[in-house]
């Protein structure tokens, strides 16, 4: 037994709906009538679009990411008296990375969406927000123990091996080099560049690359100084700088630090730390330049110093000379004078013991047959004929005995 199947009717489509356009209006009005005027908002600037209106994409960020992200615009109308309350207190512009608080007006419009028109903003809480992370920063490294470690360390007095972080092709650099080129051009300071980001997101990650490059470079030789340098710019491009893993870097670098960021009215974290700040890349060159120049005159009066010596060393050694000379043909006339004293004295008692003048004393000489002198008795014979000379006069004998005389 089969069973029929039943016919089904055709589903009708909803009698009841809403254009796109009605359900975007009404949200529009729903948006209108909960937030009837401009309001305060806190964001940070995610990208910012410049097409004679300021297209900016603004973000909160949580610890798992973007909380919230919406669009907001600058028209063209508000953008060159926001822009320039906005430098007047920075510095610089609205770029990605600052944190920002911009009186806006919640619009939604069917074709483009949900956006914040900005009619305002406060630049002293961007300003305010910096020096806040900038303290935060700086009582982390204190805590640490490491935030005043490289200003212990002694002023360099000779630059020979240097390391240089600096942005890529900043004109900061070529201010730098224009001095300092002509020092390694002559051999005396060998300088090594190492270029990094010093500004947007990527800027933490590069100049830490950077930082550690250095510490690689000065484990192979030791290098007398880093230097950090940046040409001028805002506070907003020198918050970039604050960031933490760099600052410990270079406070725990151990070499000493030199800065010459472009600024002398805002502070740093790496010129807090720095052992040497100057305000420019062109003073820190002339720092290094002036303290090569008054080494290289130090060591060339220590030559003069040497050489005096030397010279000085050489007329007293040559006055001893002489002196010794003197005193050594005085002490040779001396004792050539005494020498001659005693040859005459001797020549005298000499010539007081001829055969003659030791006769007229009373003695008498004794010859044998052969007229030879005889002095001793062991010499003569029993019966041995001899001749007794006195002075006056000569007497022949014959010995009758001999005996010796006892020793005493």
């Amino acid at each position: 037994m089969t069973r029929k199947r039943k016919k089904t009717e055709p589903t009708r489509p909803p009698e009841q709906f809403l254009e796109l356009s009605e359900v975007l209006a009404y949200i529009g009005q729903v948006i209108a009538r909960g937030m009837p005027g401009a309001v305060w908002v806190r964001a940070e600037v995610a990208s910012v679009t410049d097409r004679r209106h300021l297209y900016i994409d603004l973000v909160q960020l949580g610890e798992d990411g973007e909380v919230a992200k919406c669009r907001a615009t600058v028209w063209a109308r508000e953008r060159f008296s926001l822009e320039g309350k906005f430098r007047q207190a920075t510095g610089g512009t609205l770029t990605a990375g600052l944190k920002v608080l911009l009186f806006c007006q919640p619009e939604f419009h069917p074709q483009y969406g949900f956006s914040l028109n900005v009619l305002d903003l406060s630049p002293e809480y961007t300003l305010g927000d910096a020096a806040l992370r900038l303290d935060t920063l700086r009582q982390t490294l204190v805590q640490e123990g490491v935030y005043g470690l490289n200003r212990l360390l002694p002023t360099p007095t000779d630059f020979a091996r240097v390391a240089v972080i600096s942005p890529t092709g900043a004109a900061g650099l070529g201010d730098f080099r224009r001095e300092t080129d002509p020092l390694e051009a002559a051999g005396v300071t060998d300088f090594t560049y190492l270029e990094a980001t010093f500004q947007g997101r990527e800027a933490s990650a590069s100049l830490l690359r950077a930082a550690e490059a250095a510490l690689g470079l000065h484990r192979q030789a030791p290098l007398d100084a880093l230097v950090v340098i940046r040409g001028g710019g805002a506070v907003t491009d020198l918050a970039w700088l604050n960031d933490l893993a760099f600052a410990r870097a270079l406070a725990t670098f151990p070499a000493p630090v030199i800065t010459g960021l472009g600024h002398a009215r805002d502070d740093s974290l790496p010129d807090e730390v720095a052992a040497i700040r100057t305000d420019t890349p062109s003073k820190a060159a002339a720092l290094i330049v002036r303290t090569v120049a008054g080494a290289a005159a130090a060591a060339q009066e220590d030559i003069r110093t040497v050489r005096a010596a030397a010279a000085s060393v050489l007329v007293e050694a040559d006055a001893g000379a002489l002196w010794a000379k003197d005193r050594i043909l005085s002490a040779a006339s001396r004792q050539s004078d005494t020498a001659r004293a005693n040859v005459d004295a001797l020549m005298r008692q000499a010539l007081g013991l001829t055969p003659e003048r030791t006769l007229a004393r009373g003695y008498a000489l004794v010859r044998d047959a052969e007229g030879q002198p005889v002095t001793r008795a062991a010499g003569v014979m029993t019966g041995q004929r001899l001749t007794l000379e006195w002075q006056d006069g000569r007497a022949g004998t014959v010995i009758e005995n001999v005996s010796p005389i006892p020793a005493p």
